[in-house]
Formats: structure tokens, C-alpha cells, sequence
């Protein structure tokens, strides 16, 4: 065993930069999901529910719904 704990630790310092730490508590957590990540990105072109409903005439676009949805099938917890 003890000669695969650099390897692994290695590995974990790794995951440890990428924000992942299974010593945190869930508090220290925080989950994004594809849904965050796609409001993100469009917001940073400037486009947001206002505006998507603006261009099509819609009194609702269904954006938090769409964004629900796709944090339900796609998330991830991350370091805060």
C-alpha cells in the first residue's frame, strides 16, 4: 500500500484544485448543474429571460423551468 500513496495522493490533490473535496461538509458545497451553466453563459452575451422574451413576444418563456430541468439531469457540487 504504501507504495501507490504517492500516486494517490497525487490523484486527490488534483481533484482537490478542481474544488472537489470529500472532506467538506455540505455546507461548504455548493451544486451547479447545466442548467446554471447556460443561464451563465448566455447572460454573459446579454441574453436573458427579458430579452429571449422581448425578441419572441412571450408574456413566459419557461427559462426557470428549462433551467430546473437541466440542473435536474446534469449537476454537480462544487467547493463555495
Amino acid at each position: 500500500m504504501d507504495d501507490v500513496r504517492p500516486e494517490m495522493d497525487q490523484v486527490i490533490n488534483e481533484l482537490q484544485q478542481r474544488g472537489i473535496d470529500p472532506s467538506l461538509s455540505k455546507e461548504e458545497l455548493e451544486k451547479r448543474g447545466l442548467g446554471d451553466v447556460v443561464e451563465s453563459t448566455l447572460t454573459k452575451f446579454g441574453i436573458t429571460q427579458e430579452r429571449y422574451r422581448q425578441w419572441f413576444g412571450l408574456n413566459e418563456c419557461n427559462c426557470t423551468a428549462r433551467k430546473k430541468w437541466l440542473n435536474d439531469f446534469f449537476s454537480w457540487n462544487v467547493k463555495k
